[in-house]
């Protein structure tokens, strides 16, 4: 009588067990909608440095965390990239973050009405599809940066008053978009 033995191996799959990255590197799959992880990140800072002063209003979700994007008016491309961020009147605090530069997308930035502090970021010289810039009634101080002059070009409209911004004041900007700074604390 002859003997067979059957040996049983187990079958190897060499595929994949997670899914592959839908958005690519570089972003974030939110909601089924990717988003650059970059943009996210600033918005990020925005909501870390402001601790203690962001309206709790702003979760929407009721998660307890307000998350990046809870924050008030955004518009984001078909490429995932942040192109309009409108933060009028957040209660927003802290200085603004020195990565905002990396919002290379970014055409419209309104930080207006809010508490923010210390200087405007050399970065801010790199956001060079920017059109509109309000930092008005804040608490904004230092010298701006020459930087701001590589993108005034392109900015329809801007308004810095009502900050502590010390003279001097980049050239390329009017006075009258300078407007009224309190200066008591200047050198």
């Amino acid at each position: 009588m002859q003997k067979f033995f059957i040996i049983i191996i187990p079958f190897l799959s060499l595929s994949c067990i997670t899914q592959p990255e839908v958005c690519g590197t570089g972003y974030s799959d939110i909601n089924g909608k990717c988003f650059n992880q970059g943009d996210l990140d600033v918005l990020q800072n925005f909501i870390d440095n402001s601790s203690g002063t962001i309206k709790s209003s702003l979760d929407t979700d009721s998660s307890g965390t307000i998350e990046p994007l809870e924050l008030q008016i955004q518009k984001w491309n078909e490429n995932g990239r942040l192109t309009f961020l409108w933060l009028y009147d957040d209660s927003l605090s802290g200085e603004i973050p020195e990565n905002i530069g990396e919002l290379t997308f970014l055409d419209t930035l309104n930080l207006s009405l809010n508490w923010l502090s210390g200087t405007i970021p050399e970065s801010m010289g790199r956001l060079s599809r920017l059109n509109w810039l309000y930092f008005y009634a804040n608490q904004l101080s230092g010298v701006m940066p020459d930087s701001i002059c590589t993108i005034y070009p392109n900015l329809t409209n801007t308004y810095f008053a009502y900050n502590q911004f010390c003279p001097p004041y980049p050239g390329c900007i009017s006075i009258e978009k300078i407007g009224l700074q309190d200066t008591t604390n200047c050198p």
